[in-house]
């Protein structure tokens, strides 16, 4: 794929981010890596008013190599990911109304709830409190993403999914929300949540092949 159409589709998904409510008025970042280069969303911008022509290339020291507008304040955790996992290619952080519930709460969230919660998301990381945008906060992913995590959960913040494409990094933040939002739901009504077995995981993990995105 060409990087015009790598773009291109990453600004789509920052839009449908917005629009889905997945994040709130300017909060949340998103970036794809191309070679050693990342292109990130803004600082300070309304993600449904994004185009591709908003985009904010660094390389991969977090230096600014071209854009007219600043990158995100986020941008070293992003920077770090991509450094410390080769095959990451895409990073969203964003404030989903659910997760940050959890994030807030500091409350764990059962994933292995569902088919779906378990193959997209995996294991969560949790990450205390760090001042946002800052190398203490970047520094505090090292430890996740050496043990291969691709989602995130940071306390008083909102969360931060990864993965090898576009597609799966916006997934995996979506599918993200849906766990916490269950999950919320079943804890107001006061509703015992029911875990899949582990034999049953098995089973499931044998049946999963391949990449869902890759046609």
């Amino acid at each position: 794929m060409q990087k015009q159409e790598i773009l291109t589709k990453l600004a789509k998904y920052v839009r449908l981010t917005w629009d889905r409510s997945l994040t709130e008025s300017t909060g949340g970042n998103m970036s794809v890596r191309i070679g050693d280069k990342v292109y990130i969303t803004p600082t300070f911008f309304v993600k449904h008013f994004f185009t591709i022509n908003d985009f904010v290339i660094l390389n991969l020291n977090g230096e600014k190599i071209e854009g007219k507008l600043d990158p995100s304040s986020e941008y070293r955790m992003h920077i770090r990911i991509y450094n410390e996992r080769d095959d990451v290619k895409s990073i969203f952080h964003a404030h989903p109304k659910w997760a940050t519930i959890y994030s807030i709460t500091h409350k764990k969230i059962p994933t292995r709830v569902l088919p779906e919660t378990i193959f997209m998301l995996g294991e969560i990381e949790y990450i205390p409190y760090c001042m946002p945008g800052t190398d203490e906060f970047a520094d505090a992913f090292t430890e996740g993403l050496k043990k291969g995590r691709n989602a995130f959960m940071l306390f008083n913040h909102g969360i931060t999914t990864c993965g090898e494409s576009i597609e799966w990094a916006f997934s995996r933040l979506e599918t993200f929300e849906t766990c916490c939002f269950v999950s919320a739901i079943c804890n107001l009504v006061k509703e015992k949540i029911y875990k899949i077995l582990q034999d049953k995981l098995k089973i499931l993990f044998e049946k999963i092949v391949g990449d869902p995105f890759v046609k």
